[in-house]
């Protein structure tokens, strides 16, 4: 009895709203957000010369100024072919994608026939959701022909990983609004105004759905403004919280600051050689760091991290640091994460890759580390070596992934994995240097000798087989290049 009284009292009091306003937004918004499909094709990162079979696939998009269309990263990546469908018109348009953010998951298409954006109104961006306010998700889940809207609250923000690179770490915003496949890169609106970007859900929970805010949006066309995306800045260190007061004590710092310890400034960052273990960060850009590492950010505490989110590569950052039992203030220039391209999953590239005698040599990058056994030798490369050992990591770690059997390489066709240390005495930097160290190689030298740390084995060729049976090999299994570099 309730909850029909409470409806019927809900009723009426809607029916002094204007109806038809709210009616007009609605459908507004509905009319800027478009169902995309995506005709893929992703690289045999075994066999690096082959591409796999085409799939399709549905997201979501918005149109958010002029001719620009917003989505994820994810939704068109590795495309050949992606059509556009609004919800006015049953007919596809083609799309191209003009810029491209795969560490944030951000995409921008543009219609190729301007006739697509008639009668479409730009959706504003808006700011920062308030926690436990409401929000609305427009989308296509689940590969639905018609638009879908959710309703929820805003939940809970924090920086949190983007699937789709496997590594960064981003702001997200969670809500319990559902998210589904589909539902990636349609809008998520407060007030009217787009207030982030559906784009991943986590499968262990139910109805928890993230967002992509708007300050990263903005961080990301800011980016793209002179015709190139140059990625989100890092600054290069880890730090761990200052909870304990017998630590500050220890360290003699003042009583009425927070800050958080330096433990490490990784290599080829934009922190070396300016901050060092052992420094406090006491400020961020004038911000406080308290003890857990948290600044005040748009009502939110959130990482420090932030405030070098919303920067740009080259732009300075000014830190406030306890060191040596006093205050100093450290500027540096930001600049992307290095090792980047083996760091992260790789879209829209072709992978690398250099034959020799049969021998197939690649990079070790996250993309084939998926595509093959997670030897212990392979990820302690790709992610501990380093951190093991400051500055022994070569600029690509190149792996020996397959052989193709031919006369040269006899005895050697079950050998995977076999990551390179050294040809023929010289310790191997990249794929190029190995590729230049081949060529190089005398012709009086007679063998190329493959060296690994990992495997006592040597791999050894002979020179002149190698030159004469190339062409061959490569024309026995139907493999048009050499190389691809």
């Amino acid at each position: 009895m309730f909850v029909k009284r409470f409806t019927l009292t809900l009723l009426f009091a809607l029916s002094f709203l204007p109806a038809t306003s709210l009616q007009a937004n609605n459908n507004s918004i509905e009319q800027s957000v478009v169902l995309l499909t995506n005709y893929q094709q992703v690289p045999d990162w075994q066999s690096p010369w082959k591409m796999t079979f085409t799939s399709s696939g549905t997201g979501t998009g918005f149109l958010i100024h002029n001719d620009w269309i917003l989505t994820n990263a994810h939704v068109v990546s590795n495309s050949r072919l992606l059509l556009v469908n609004k919800l006015s018109s049953p007919e596809p348009f083609i799309a191209d994608v003009i810029a491209i953010a795969h560490d944030s998951d951000l995409a921008i298409l543009r219609v190729r026939d301007t006739t697509f954006y008639e009668g479409l109104v730009p959706l504003t961006l808006g700011k920062m959701p308030v926690l436990q306010s409401r929000v609305r998700t427009y989308g296509y889940p689940v590969g639905g022909r018609t638009i879908s809207r959710t309703e929820g609250v805003v939940s809970r923000v924090e920086f949190g990983t983007y699937v789709h690179s496997g590594v960064d770490s981003h702001l997200i915003i969670q809500t319990d609004s559902a998210i589904n496949p589909g539902n990636s890169g349609g809008p998520v609106v407060q007030d009217g105004a787009v207030v982030g970007v559906a784009f991943q859900s986590n499968p262990g929970l139910n109805d928890v759905g993230y967002l992509i805010p708007v300050q990263l949006v903005q961080r990301f066309l800011n980016d793209i403004e002179d015709g190139t995306y140059n990625g989100v800045p890092e600054i290069g260190i880890q730090t761990s919280a200052l909870l304990n007061r017998h630590h500050r004590q220890f360290l003699k710092m003042p009583s009425d600051v927070g800050g958080v310890l330096v433990d490490h400034v990784v290599r080829r960052t934009a922190a070396e050689g300016k901050l060092f273990p052992g420094d406090v960060l006491i400020e961020v850009e004038g911000v406080p760091v308290d003890q857990a590492g948290n600044v005040e950010y748009e009502g939110h505490r959130v990482g420090f991290h932030i405030l070098a989110e919303n920067k740009q590569v080259d732009e300075t950052m000014t830190f406030k640091v306890w060191r040596n039992e006093q205050f100093e203030y450290v500027t540096i220039l930001l600049a992307p994460p290095p090792y980047s391209e083996e760091i992260r999953l790789s879209y829209d590239v072709l992978p690398q890759y250099v034959i020799v005698g049969g021998l197939v040599f690649a990079p070790l990058n996250r993309n084939y580390l998926q595509s093959t056994q997670n030897t212990p030798a392979l990820l302690y490369e790709h992610l501990f070596r380093e951190v093991e050992m400051p500055g022994s990591r070569r600029d690509q770690t190149v792996v020996l992934i397959r052989v193709l059997p031919a006369p040269v390489n006899t005895g050697y066709a079950n050998l995977r994995n076999f990551i390179v240390d050294k040809v023929n005495g010289v310790k191997i930097q990249s794929l190029e240097h190995l590729k230049s160290v081949i060529k190089e190689t005398p012709a009086e030298a007679n063998y190329f000798v493959f060296e690994s740390e990992w495997n006592p084995t040597l791999v050894v060729l002979k020179r002149s087989d190698v030159l004469q049976q190339h062409d061959l090999i490569l024309q026995r299994y139907g493999i048009p290049q050499g190389e691809r570099l």
